[in-house]
């Protein structure tokens, strides 16, 4: 087993690292503050790196010191998990899962009860993931995010999604009102835009609809919203074939064209490695792949 630094001297980081400041520390730890100093400091020469700059009275960690902070967080949350599994060993295992709104609202959440029938010992907590985060949060056991991923594969356990592909989408009553026989008839409609910069519909069109420019355009803050303004028909939006397969299998939405692009970016489920041995993970990981089967 590799040798650690004390763990008074590593809680004592933590909170000072929380807190940029050796007072608050003290204070929260119910001792002096040359305590936090010595131990600070002790544990620098244990570690061979300064980690905090110091600016007058001002503190904050050395940028390897703000990963030790995360890790540590996590380290320590786990352990008080653990703990509290022995105290009472009936209680209920907590979950923190945190996913993009879009997903927990047109893919997650319908499929929960499956997990919840599989898994009753289970309390999932369900947080929503910001769409540019790429990493779970200090507190969240898992998340579904968006983009390229982390970087350090050794810190993170990453499943991806299927790759997504784009492609227009609206309700039945507005594709018989106004028929959509060619891309270029989009001119005519509303699009509406799950992004503030229209490049989802920008890739599509330049596509497959060449040089038109349609005139009327609704701008909403996520995937979820601009399905249902095209299933209420308010216009035509981009869909996937992640967020938009129930609501094309139920006739609330359907495809005018077959056209489409893939996505630049992709969902993938992403939890630090030393969570892999937490049941609960364990089970939502395995539970979550299951799902993916019929993508």
């Amino acid at each position: 087993m590799r040798r650690l630094p004390s763990l008074t001297a590593l809680r004592t980081f933590e909170a000072a690292a929380r807190h940029a400041h050796f007072g608050r520390a003290a204070a929260e730890l119910c001792v002096t503050d040359s305590a936090v100093s010595h131990q600070i400091r002790q544990l620098e020469e244990q570690l061979g790196s300064t980690l905090f700059e110091r600016d007058g009275r001002q503190i904050r960690p050395t940028p390897q010191a703000r990963r030790l902070l995360h890790s540590l967080q996590q380290a320590f949350e786990l352990i008080g998990e653990a703990c509290d599994e022995l105290r009472d060993p009936g209680s209920q295992a907590q979950l923190r899962v945190a996913v993009t709104a879009e997903l927990a609202q047109k893919w997650l959440v319908g499929r929960l009860a499956d997990f919840a029938e599989r898994h009753p010992q289970i309390t999932l907590h369900l947080h929503e993931q910001p769409l540019e985060a790429t990493l779970p949060g200090s507190e969240i056991d898992i998340a579904i995010t968006y983009g390229t991923g982390p970087d350090d594969a050794s810190a993170y356990f990453v499943r991806p999604l299927p790759t997504l592909q784009f492609f227009p989408v609206c309700s039945p009553g507005l594709f018989n009102q106004s028929p959509l026989k060619h891309p270029r008839d989009l001119a005519r409609h509303c699009l509406l835009h799950d992004d503030q910069d229209g490049k989802t519909w920008t890739a599509w069109l330049t596509t497959h609809a060449g040089d038109i420019q349609p005139t009327r355009h609704l701008y909403l803050g996520h995937a979820g919203l601009t399905m249902e303004a095209a299933a209420r028909g308010q216009g035509v939006a981009i869909g996937d074939n992640l967020t938009s397969a129930e609501d094309l299998a139920s006739g609330r939405l359907v495809r005018p064209f077959a056209a489409q692009v893939p996505s630049l970016g992709q969902y993938a489920l992403v939890c630090e490695r030393l969570r892999l041995d937490k049941p609960a993970v364990a089970h939502f990981i395995e539970w979550f792949t299951d799902q993916l089967i019929d993508l």
